[in-house]
C-alpha cells in the first residue's frame, strides 16, 4: 500500500510592479498524509473536510489530471496534518492544494510529469503562474504565458532578507480585488510599472535596495485595492516610519508584508501599531522558502 506525506509551501504573489508575474515562496505549509484506501476520503483532525467535493481543489485537481491523461488515481485517503496557510488572506491557500493535488495525483500514476509540466498544468488550472510556481519551484519566480507560450525564470534572493507577514482577522476574495481594478490604465503608469519591474529584478540581482520602495510603489494594482484593506495605507506608512525596506500586498490581499532585515526594534514597533487598530492583525517574520512542493515516501 503506497503512503506517502505531501508538503507545499505558501506564496505570496503580486510583489508590488510585479503583479500577476512575480511571486516568492514563504515558510508556511501545507502538510499532508496521502494513503491508498477503500474509497476516496478527505479528513482533518480525525473528521470529514467540512469542504464538499466539489469544492475541494485537491480533488478536483485529481479528477483533471486523470481526465487528461486518461489514467486512474486509485482510492487514496487525505489526512492533513499542518495547515499554516490561512484561506482567503492573499498567502496562496488554493494554489497550495491545486500543486497538492498535481503531486498527489502524479505519485500514483508513477511520476509521469516533469517540473515544467506540474508547472504548465498549474498555471492553466490556477491561471496566475506567480501564485504558483514558487509553490513548485521554491524561492523567487518571475513568469509569462499566454495561451500558447510558457516561461519562467528563477530569481536570486538575498537570504537576508526576512518578510514581516502582517495579517488581519478578515477575508478578501481574489474575486472582489479583482473586481476593483480599472479596465483601462493610463499608459504613463503601464510604463511606469514596466520600468520598475526590470529594475526591482536587477536590485535583487546586486542586493541593492537602496530604492526598492520606489521600485514596488506599483500603479496597476495597489491603489485600487487599498480601500479593500482597512488601515492598509496607514501601515505602509507605519512600516516607511519604522525604517522598512519597502511594503507590498501579498496577493490579492489582506495580508501586507513589508522587507527588511532581521531586525527585533522594528518588529516591536510594528507590533505596537497594529495592536492599536480596530482589527486584529498578527505579524510574523518568515524567510523566503527555498524549497518547493515535496513528497516523501513512507514506510511502515
Amino acid at each position: 500500500m503506497k503512503k506517502f506525506k505531501v508538503t507545499v509551501p505558501a506564496t505570496s504573489a503580486n510583489i508590488g510592479v510585479g503583479y500577476d508575474c512575480l511571486g516568492v515562496a514563504l515558510d508556511y505549509y501545507l502538510e499532508l498524509m496521502v494513503s491508498e484506501s477503500e474509497s476516496i476520503e478527505y479528513l482533518e483532525n480525525g473528521e470529514e473536510f467540512s469542504i464538499p467535493l466539489e469544492e475541494n481543489y485537491i480533488y478536483s485537481t485529481i479528477k483533471l489530471i486523470e481526465e487528461k491523461y486518461n489514467k486512474k488515481v486509485p482510492n487514496y485517503k487525505v489526512e492533513i496534518i499542518k495547515n499554516e496557510i490561512p484561506v482567503s488572506r492573499g498567502l496562496g491557500s488554493s494554489s497550495s492544494a491545486i500543486i497538492a493535488g498535481i503531486l498527489i495525483a502524479d505519485k500514483f500514476l508513477g511520476g509521469i510529469l516533469s517540473e515544467d509540466d506540474m508547472a504548465k498544468l498549474a498555471t492553466e488550472i490556477e491561471g496566475h503562474p506567480d501564485n504558483v510556481l514558487p509553490a513548485i519551484f521554491g524561492g523567487m519566480i518571475l513568469a509569462s504565458h499566454d495561451s500558447e507560450n510558457f516561461y519562467y525564470s528563477r530569481i536570486p534572493f538575498d537570504n537576508n532578507i526576512y518578510f514581516y507577514v502582517m495579517i488581519p482577522d478578515f477575508k478578501l476574495s481574489t474575486e472582489k480585488a479583482r473586481a476593483v481594478l480599472p479596465k483601462e490604465y493610463k499608459v504613463s503608469d503601464l510604463i511606469s510599472n514596466a520600468s520598475k519591474l526590470g529594475l526591482l529584478i536587477d536590485s535583487f540581482h546586486r542586493k541593492n535596495y537602496d530604492d526598492l520602495r520606489f521600485l514596488l510603489d506599483d500603479k496597476v494594482h495597489q491603489p485600487y485595492r487599498f480601500s479593500l484593506i482597512n488601515n492598509s495605507e496607514d501601515i505602509f506608512n507605519y512600516s516607511e516610519k519604522h525604517g522598512a525596506l519597502g511594503e507590498y500586498i501579498s496577493g490579492a490581499g489582506p495580508t501586507l508584508i513589508s522587507l527588511n532585515y532581521k531586525d527585533a526594534g522594528f518588529f516591536s514597533a510594528m507590533k505596537k501599531e497594529l495592536e492599536n487598530l480596530p482589527d486584529k492583525w498578527s505579524l510574523e517574520m518568515k524567510k523566503i522558502c527555498t524549497r518547493g512542493a515535496e513528497t516523501e515516501d513512507i514506510r511502515e
